[in-house]
């Protein structure tokens, strides 16, 4: 476990504030930088690489004590990539000549540059990233290597990306692979084409939805194909060093913006295949950014994609944000610390901030510093040496320690975001539906799996598995969900599950191959008053549950109950026994309802679908003053096990009850952040230990 900072993007800091900047930044127990190693700047000349400022950062890093991280931004290109690579220019949706320009919070190089299809833009991409890793491979105090800052390849493209005579060739050609030529490309779309050169991607969302959902599908994997050329050309420099990436926000959450489409950076599960490790950048403070449950909830996604690999917090926010001439929220020290264990909390084995000193360029500048002029930098510093010494005096530990397996998941389908995404552009309902189910499990405190729809190997250890805004359901994911309710599993999923293929044909209710093999059908979309709730009884309890877009009226057998039904008596939730399984089909859309505002109703339902299925959390944590604000996971580093518990409120007293059997014999726990050793007690048959924790703060138990 290591924290750093980033530092360099040249040609800022000057080398003037280096030696006094890499002091200081030891000083405050940080254990690393980050350099920007940026390919327009590296070899501004053609052929000629100029690592001289590198050079003198590493080594000079290594004196004071600090190890480095080497991002390689080969998507800032160089000046000259047009002139001498002709015919290298991306193409937009419209035909059009994308014209490259310096990045808003970059200037010594083009964005979006040559496409990477173009095979000598390639050649050239490849010939930087491998000879960087040769000069820098026998360095003693690299820790790795950031590939791919971002995942970005289409900044300031000013059109929807690409369709240069390049990428129309490899789309072409990824169509012939996947439908075994034009005849069978025929049958798939239903048309009827002579030649390949009649196939184009799709322009525009609003129009047919086929060609629009494969070119998406194809700019993921492209995508991930292109994190594989990267990965492949630093391992032929340097063949020993982690190798890691990351993305902006979770693909969860890329449903989309500015010119880009859902899901073109690519999906995180395919990108974390071809490296050791992926990570994410996090900004909580900008704008109206997001809570520590969103905090966690990104974190968890990125966990969920690496599958066991190394997560990273690839960026995290230092100091205050800028996006002009504004001001945001200023970073205080206690939440920012609350990140950091948060992160580590949920096994993240890396913390990089971003960045160290305030930005000069373009809409970035004066922000982000954290040791920037926003007045709270000595409080963050301070904090920060804190929790060094934390970690330094635990490093083994630390370095050891997985969070507890989630029994919970969520289904992430990529298809649906295609979907959406070429019927309106936005893939906002997808992927907030995804996220909300998410965000109410990390609410209700039970751990929980991201399951990717073509990484399905996480399904072996779950017991529950949410399937929100399910309309499309490719056929590989289709059976192994079937397999996994049958097993015993427990499923909830919404209207009009499978009722769209991967082409973006409509099913009528009676043709979709899940539904039937639920043997749950709906009976078309009902149009419902806004603000429509649905009165459910489940278990002991009863409550309303907020719905959204439209009803679809539920057909079941008669062995199946009936929990909830609309104003004509209509079944509306259905719970169904299917194998040693259950299967619960919501006719509506809860989850979206929830992403647009948070209400009890999904949380209740959750939680009692979790509890029916014997899925429990292995710690009930309750506080004086409430436990909204307060955040708990748990784990095992060998023999030893821990549970940090995140406080984002006032200081309380807090008592763990264990649940689960998770204390064994040990009759006391030491509460690591004081070192002070508490006894276990029981009580009422239960064991249970209380613990004072500080406002704003975090503690850590083991035993």
């Amino acid at each position: 476990m290591f924290l750093a900072v980033q530092y360099y993007r040249p040609p800022f800091p000057p080398e003037r504030c280096w030696a006094d900047d890499f002091s200081r930044i030891r000083d405050a127990g940080l254990h690393a930088v980050q350099l920007w190693c940026v390919w327009g700047w590296i070899e501004a000349e053609p052929s000629v690489y100029d690592y001289h400022d590198y050079d003198r950062l590493v080594a000079l890093a290594d004196k004071k004590g600090l190890k480095v991280v080497l991002s390689t931004i080969a998507e800032i290109h160089p000046f000259w990539i047009h002139r001498l690579v002709p015919g290298s220019e991306m193409v937009d949706h419209m035909g059009r000549r994308v014209v490259s320009s310096c990045r808003q919070e970059v200037n010594v190089g083009l964005t979006p540059g040559g496409c990477f299809d173009h095979p000598r833009v390639a050649e050239l991409m490849r010939g930087f990233l491998t000879d960087i890793a040769r000069r820098y491979v026998h360095t003693p105090n690299l820790l790795g290597w950031d590939v791919w800052n971002e995942t970005r390849w289409a900044v300031h493209a000013d059109g929807h990306v690409c369709y240069c005579p390049n990428t129309l060739m490899r789309f072409r050609e990824w169509l012939d692979r996947r439908h075994g030529g034009l005849e069978g490309l025929s049958a798939a779309w239903q048309r009827r084409y002579v030649s390949w050169e009649d196939v184009f991607p799709g322009k525009l969302p609003g129009r047919p939805y086929t060609e629009m959902m494969e070119f998406l599908r194809f700019l993921a994997d492209r995508s991930a194909e292109h994190m594989r050329l990267r990965v492949d050309a630093i391992r032929a420099g340097d063949s020993h060093h982690f190798l890691g990436a990351h993305c902006s926000s979770p693909s969860v959450m890329s449903t989309g913006c500015e010119q880009e489409q859902a899901l073109s950076r690519g999906v995180d599960w395919d990108h974390a295949d071809a490296l050791d490790g992926f990570g994410c950048s996090h900004f909580p403070f900008w704008g109206e950014g997001f809570d520590e449950d969103g905090f966690g909830v990104r974190v968890e996604i990125c966990r969920s994609a690496n599958r066991g690999k190394v997560t990273w917090v690839s960026e995290l926010q230092g100091g205050t944000a800028r996006d002009g001439i504004v001001a945001h929220r200023s970073v205080e020290a206690a939440p920012q610390q609350r990140w950091v264990a948060n992160g580590m909390a949920r096994g993240a084995k890396a913390v990089i901030f971003w960045c160290w000193r305030d930005e000069v360029f373009g809409r970035e500048s004066s922000g982000f510093g954290l040791d920037g002029w926003d007045g709270l930098a000595e409080d963050r510093l301070a904090a920060m040496r804190k929790t060094a010494r934390f970690i330094d005096e635990r490093q083994k530990l630390i370095d050891g320690y997985r969070a507890d397996p989630a029994r919970a998941g969520v289904l992430f389908v990529r298809d649906n975001y295609f979907l959406k995404w070429a019927e309106s552009g936005n893939a906002a309902d997808a992927g907030g539906s995804v996220v909300a189910c998410a965000t109410a499990l990390e609410r209700l405190r039970i751990p929980y799996d991201l399951v990717e729809a073509q990484h399905l190997d996480a399904l072996e250890n779950l017991e529950v598995l949410f399937m929100p805004y399910c309309l499309v359901l490719p056929e590989e994911a289709r059976r192994a969900v079937l397999r996994f309710v049958k097993r015993g599993g427990t499923i909830l999923t919404e209207a009009e599950t499978d009722a769209f293929d991967d082409l973006g044909f409509y099913r009528y209710p009676d043709e979709r191959p899940f539904m039937k093999a639920l043997g749950v059908q709906d009976n078309g979309r009902r149009k419902m008053d806004p603000g429509t709730t649905l009165r459910v009884k489940l278990g002991k309890r009863t409550f309303e549950l907020a719905l959204d877009k439209f009803l679809t009226p539920l057909s079941a057998p008669r062995d199946a109950e009936v929990l909830a039904v609309g104003g004509k008596r209509e079944p509306l939730l259905v719970r169904k026994t299917v194998g040693k399984g259950v299967a619960y089909v919501l006719g509506s859309f809860a989850a979206l309802a929830y992403a647009r505002e948070r209400s009890e109703g999904l949380e209740r339902l959750m939680e009692e679908i979790c509890e029916t299925a014997g899925l429990r959390r292995d710690f009930d944590v309750d506080a004086k003053g409430g436990t909204r604000l307060l955040q708990w996971r748990s784990g095992v580093a060998g023999k030893e096990h821990l549970l940090w518990i995140i406080n984002g409120g006032a200081g309380r007293t807090v008592t763990v009850t264990d649940g689960a059997g998770k204390f064994g014999r040990a009759s006391s726990v030491t509460e690591l952040t004081g070192g002070k050793s508490l006894p276990i007690r029981t009580v009422s048959k239960t064991r249970r230990c209380v613990v004072e924790v500080r406002k704003g703060g975090f503690v850590v138990l083991k035993w």
